[in-house]
């Protein structure tokens, strides 16, 4: 019994003499910092702060309105394993962009710190529904976070809101009714 094999080219593969022509390679330089030996950044640039009340809209040089629309105590009962129960601030923040562009808000970051210095325990609990998105020229949004604070009702309380990494950030203060 004979076999046979039959080995076919591929078409289009440069044949064993043919040598393929190089592809054209990118060359970059690198430069030696100056200090080898010197460290990196090792905190993050300030920030620009705007101060208001707690019923004031804040406008930052970005030209972005920050309002706190609502700030009220509850009491947050656990719903998933690990959150915790008891006395919390709700506190809802709109953003509006009155730019001529779209910002992102994606990197919202709300906090709440009292005036003795107790911070408000940010939580996945309650009505929680966080900043997100990207926001267009002229559009308005809001979000809502939830502070474990125990107590909550009638502290002096500062609620910093950075609407996007890097930018300028809009503070709050005044006293939770």
């Amino acid at each position: 019994m004979a076999l046979a094999v039959v080995l076919a080219g591929c078409t289009g593969a440069p044949a064993a003499s043919e040598t393929p022509e190089p592809e054209a390679s990118v060359t970059t330089e690198w430069d030696a910092p100056a200090d080898p030996t010197a460290d990196g950044p090792t905190e993050a640039p300030e920030l620009t702060v705007q101060a208001g009340a707690l019923d004031e809209t804040i406008t930052l040089s970005t030209d972005v309105a920050i309002t706190i629309d609502k700030i009220s105590t509850t009491t947050v009962t656990p719903e998933t394993p690990g959150e915790y129960a008891g006395p919390a601030v709700v506190v809802t923040v709109s953003v509006a962009n009155d730019s001529d562009r779209a910002q992102s808000i994606d990197s919202a970051v709300v906090n709440l710190v009292t005036d003795d210095g107790d911070v408000g325990v940010a939580t996945t609990a309650g009505p929680n529904k966080p900043l997100q998105g990207e926001l267009a020229a002229g559009a308005k949004t809001e979000g809502t976070y939830v502070f474990m604070l125990d107590p909550a009702q009638g502290r002096a309380v500062s609620i910093n809101v950075n609407y996007a990494a890097g930018e300028p950030v809009a503070t709050f203060a005044g006293v939770i009714s």
